[in-house]
């Protein structure tokens, strides 16, 4: 599946970025330090981005930003 504009605009910026740091492998807290938010947050934004893309893992994750060519 290729990217559509609806896609990518189910999550918000900072959980497309988290979504994006998850899919190359980062754990919560090597994100929440990139980012320069707490370990919480990030696992907020993680599970929001589960959420909405509806995935029930970090592979899931990974699937989805490789169908939609996230990663490079």
């Amino acid at each position: 599946m290729i990217a559509t504009f609806t896609t990518r605009s189910k999550l918000t910026p900072r959980e497309l970025q988290v979504a994006t740091l998850i899919a190359y492998g980062h754990t919560n807290g090597e994100i929440a330090a990139r980012l320069e938010i707490s370990v919480r947050t990030a696992e907020m934004h993680r599970a929001n981005a589960m959420r909405k893309l509806g995935v029930e893992s970090r592979a899931g994750v990974v699937r989805w930003a490789l169908d939609n060519e996230l990663l490079v």
